[in-house]
């Protein structure tokens, strides 16, 4: 049987398929149709000799041997992006330690970054707030309607998965969604799909590829983030960092639940990120020490 000699092509829809499981997701990124996703990963297949995804009730899952492929297709992805500079619209990943660093640029040629802090830095670098849903998560036993979580809930926003993506049910007054969209916007987000909310497509990519997970194994992660997002009352992009924390709960039906705690700050720890950057976040946008 032909095999065709492994390309950069075929790295990258595998890189992408295993990030967000999803095909569609992935053919939304890289800019290509689904077909050519599975093309390149039945390619990539052929040339392994053995399955790096399995199909289970429509949802994608990494086989062993694809989460051993997966660091190093990443840094050879990563590696050829950098030097040809054309890594415009998608979102790469690297592993250090089992941490995950991401980066996008953007059709304006502004980079967004990602970087996963372990959970056993949340007490030393982390905000108050998320320490407080760390605490809360853990009295809740992942119960979403527990009343450990009752004063925080005004600070998150829940998410239910479906077919299509993620479902937004839930939008706290007080969340950094609200803040920063302002709490008309954020209210119509209720119902929507991720992607159909203010932000757009591609930053809601960027920002739920860490989603799914969390969601699938009801656990915990903490990242820093530096991105420029949209708002109502501009035209351009405004450069936000923040911390955030995901946390797998699970709904009254038993339905898992995916809650996300961010909150705004210029308290970030993300490799490549300057302080002179994150001192153009505004600081009316920013908390630091709210306790509950």
């Amino acid at each position: 049987m032909y095999k065709k000699p492994l390309n950069l092509e075929m790295l990258k829809a595998f890189v992408t398929l295993a990030k967000c499981l999803n095909i569609t997701q992935s053919a939304q990124l890289l800019g290509v149709t689904r077909q050519t996703i599975r093309r390149h990963i039945d390619e990539f297949e052929r040339l392994r000799e053995e399955p790096l995804f399995l199909l289970d009730n429509r949802q994608y899952q990494l086989t062993d041997l694809g989460r051993a492929s997966l660091e190093e297709a990443e840094d050879i992805v990563s590696r050829a992006e950098a030097l040809s500079g054309q890594n415009n619209g998608h979102v790469y990943a690297r592993n250090i330690d089992g941490l995950e660093t991401l980066t996008f640029t953007d059709e304006e040629g502004k980079i967004h970054r990602s970087q996963q802090h372990s959970i056993s830095s949340l007490w030393t670098t982390g905000l108050p707030l998320l320490q407080q849903l760390f605490e809360a998560w853990g009295s809740a036993k992942t119960q979403l309607e527990h009343s450990s979580l009752s004063a925080i809930r005004p600070f998150l926003v829940v998410y239910r998965k479906s077919q299509k993506g993620w479902v937004c049910v839930e939008i706290g007054d007080q969340s950094a969604y609200s803040r920063w969209f302002g709490w008309s916007w954020a209210k119509s987000a209720v119902g929507l799909l991720s992607e159909e909310d203010a932000a757009g497509t591609d930053i809601n990519n960027f920002v739920s590829s860490a989603y799914l997970r969390i969601f699938q194994e009801g656990g915990i992660r903490y990242d820093h983030l530096y991105a420029h997002l949209p708002r109502p009352d501009s035209s351009v992009p405004e450069p936000a960092s923040f911390q955030r924390l995901l946390c797998g709960f699970v709904f009254p039906d038993g339905h898992p639940a995916l809650v996300v705690l961010v909150v705004i700050s210029r308290n970030v720890l993300i490799e490549h990120v300057t302080q002179e950057e994150l001192a153009q976040v505004s600081k009316s946008y920013c908390i630091h020490a709210i306790t509950l």
